[in-house]
């Protein structure tokens, strides 16, 4: 079981102070975790006069190099605890008083969505038919069971209402390793291939392990940009095994903390890998004009960007010719301003503050709101929910 202020990484352990939890970044997960988390268990007691008895628990699992978030939820609900199960860590909360007094006001003001609150409004059923003792009748019991019932076709049902492909993509954090057939069925959508391209603009990189082998992606951010890199997570967690977890590094004698995910290895993975490398170096890629959305430029600026009067992106790793290149993409196709500016030795990316402003109407839909300091300056930026690790 982790103490308070532990977090466990491979095999050592960082403290973690965490000053306030966002709650609505604790529902969000929620409502996109792929297993349900209230649970009626019906238990066979000799103590009671029916032989059964009923406990209501609420629960989330995940594996084992992620306990931060679970950690996280602990610390909001100041209830609960945190165990290691197998290959993972359960976050549990089985004592009905926390429940009826901390787990169902929490979920009746911050609000679920879709078959979770469906769900919830069956587990508050029961807890309410529990405090007023009807689970100790005949009547009482079976009324439950049949709750419990409701909530498993809940669980189970198919949804036959046509929707957006990809819109519905579900995490599968925590679920088993993919076979080769399953991984060979995954796509990526037109509503989530502009959040790949983005990232790999910017911070995201693609490693291929083995050298005939598909490629997995890895985007990591520095730890103050926590809300900002589980935004990302959140869009692509339908291709994640696993969830965002803190790295550390020494830069001159300092140590600084970020936060980081990684995809599952997928032939998905392997296409934009072989649109963004050449030899093991990342490039431009050619279809650029093609590829390249509003979206996109959103978070290749969030990653790489700074507001300076205008933006300035760190295009350090393309070459000049690839840079031009850019330039007539972003003149061309979203009517940009832009020049090349210098630093150092390096040339990097300038958009003027007149066409951000024109054009911000485009961009505004998708900018997270930590985020907007890097397209209107400073005066914009929101001071992080979190701080940083001790």
């Amino acid at each position: 079981m982790l103490k308070a202020g532990q977090v466990t990484a491979g095999r050592r352990q960082y403290s973690t102070v965490t000053s306030k939890v966002n709650p609505e970044l604790i529902i969000e997960f929620i409502n996109k975790y792929a297993f349900d988390c209230f649970f009626i268990l019906i238990i066979k007691s000799k103590k009671h006069k029916l032989g059964e008895n009923v406990n209501l628990n609420f629960s989330i699992n995940l594996p084992l190099d992620n306990p931060q978030l679970l950690k996280s939820i602990s610390m909001l609900l100041n209830c609960g605890e945190i165990t290691r199960v197998k290959n993972s860590f359960n976050f549990t909360v089985k004592d009905f008083i926390s429940i009826n007094d901390i787990i169902i006001p929490f979920f009746n003001k911050y609000k679920l969505q879709g078959k979770k609150i469906e769900n919830f409004n069956l587990w508050i059923r029961a807890a309410y038919l529990i405090k007023q003792k009807a689970h100790l009748t005949k009547e009482g019991l079976n009324e439950i069971k049949k709750i419990k019932l409701l909530m498993h076709n809940i669980i189970s049902s198919e949804d036959t209402r046509l929707v957006l492909y990809g819109s519905n993509l579900s995490s599968t954090v925590g679920s088993p390793r993919f076979t080769y057939n399953e991984r060979g069925l995954i796509e990526i959508p037109l509503n989530k291939i502009s959040v790949f391209i983005g990232i790999l603009l910017s911070d995201a990189n693609i490693h291929k392990i083995n050298k005939g082998g598909d490629a997995r992606l890895q985007f990591k951010q520095k730890y103050g940009q926590f809300e900002y890199l589980y935004y990302v997570f959140f869009q692509l967690s339908h291709y994640c095994s696993k969830g965002p977890f803190v790295t550390k590094a020494i830069l001159h004698k300092k140590v600084h903390y970020g936060l980081s995910f990684t995809t599952r290895t997928l032939p998905c993975i392997t296409k934009l890998y072989n649109l963004f490398y050449f030899e093991g170096k990342k490039i431009v890629p050619k279809n650029l004009y093609e590829i390249l959305t509003w979206e996109a430029l959103v978070h290749w600026i969030c990653g790489d960007g700074t507001y300076n009067s205008g933006i300035t992106i760190q295009t350090q790793c393309f070459t000049i010719e690839e840079l031009v290149f850019i330039i007539n993409v972003l003149m061309i196709k979203f009517d940009l301003e832009c020049s090349i500016h210098k630093q150092d030795n390096y040339s990097l990316l300038y958009i003027k503050s007149k066409s951000i402003k024109k054009n911000l109407h485009n961009m505004l839909p998708y900018i997270h709101n930590t985020m907007l300091y890097k397209f209107l300056g400073p005066k914009y930026r929101i001071k992080s929910r979190f701080t940083t690790i001790n």
